[in-house]
């Protein structure tokens, strides 16, 4: 009997990050230390493999270069998965320290390098230049996003996003929920398809599966109004029917959208107003 599809699933190789972007769906705008180990990481993705199958994987932080294990991650997604797109997603600040992943994705194929691009930075643009000349790129449309692709199925991507949509109100310490119509918040979510492995379980998304964790950082601001939007999200021993509700629900509004902003009522952060972070130079 074949196994149930989730079209795609990502997780945080680590949570901590060298910039400050107001409005981070994965509150990596705050302090964080410490990385997910790749044996950590192996068991909490095999115990999900016995369950599902997983198409396309996304690993992401933080920022995933501060995790010394990125290489491990990068491989052993790549043998546990032997067929799936591995992807990876970086703000490209550390690159110049650890180009030589870029070969090892060429070499295991099928897999797409995304940069996304928070802060103007002449080094930067300078690495951005120097993987467009380490490989034989053709220009790609997949999806409706351009990308640059090799033979082998390694793929190039570049966002650069203008601006921040916070998903909650207030500051941190006074954290309060929208309330939003899940249907509209959603529509404006960044985030649409993209579940979060997360301490083993697997969550809607970033923002939701973050979300105790942060309370609880804060000593759980106006806790009453987010009791609503709190989740476990599903772990690997949870029935087939509530694995089943959780699949159909990919690319769909979810009552726990609602805590997002909806329409024009959400705070908007523009790119210039992210900062860098001290300390961390790997």
């Amino acid at each position: 009997m074949s196994k149930p599809v989730l079209p795609f699933l990502e997780t945080m190789i680590t949570q901590a990050c060298n910039i400050s972007c107001v409005g981070c769906t994965n509150y990596s705008d705050l302090t964080h230390s410490g990385y997910v180990s790749w044996s950590a990481g192996q068991t909490q993705i095999e115990s999900w493999l016995d369950r599902v199958e997983i198409p396309d994987f996304g690993i992401m932080g933080g920022e995933p270069l501060v995790n010394p294990q990125v290489r491990e991650w990068i491989q052993g997604c790549r043998d546990l998965m032997p067929d799936s797109q591995i992807r990876f997603t970086t703000n490209g600040l550390l690159l110049h320290k650890h180009l030589d992943i870029l070969d090892l994705m060429e070499d295991i194929g099928n897999c797409v390098f995304k940069i996304t691009v928070h802060v103007e930075n002449a080094e930067l643009e300078d690495i951005i230049s120097r993987v467009h000349s380490m490989y034989k790129w053709e220009p790609v449309v997949e999806y409706g996003v351009k990308r640059f692709k090799t033979d082998r199925g390694f793929r190039f991507q570049i966002n650069r996003p203008t601006e921040f949509v916070k998903t909650y109100r207030n500051s941190y310490s006074n954290m309060m929920p929208y309330h939003s119509d899940p249907t509209q918040a959603f529509d404006k979510c960044c985030q649409q398809t993209c579940p979060l492995l997360y301490k083993g379980n697997i969550y809607k998304c970033s923002t939701a599966g973050l979300l105790s964790d942060v309370l609880t950082r804060f000593d759980n601001p106006n806790i009453e109004h987010w009791m609503p939007y709190l989740t476990n999200g599903i772990d690997p021993t949870c029935s087939d029917s509530q694995l089943s509700e959780f699949i159909d629900n990919f690319g769909r509004p979810n009552f726990i959208c609602g805590q997002c902003p909806s329409g024009n009522n959400g705070t908007i952060i523009h790119i210039e107003q992210v900062g860098r972070k001290n300390g961390i130079n790997i």
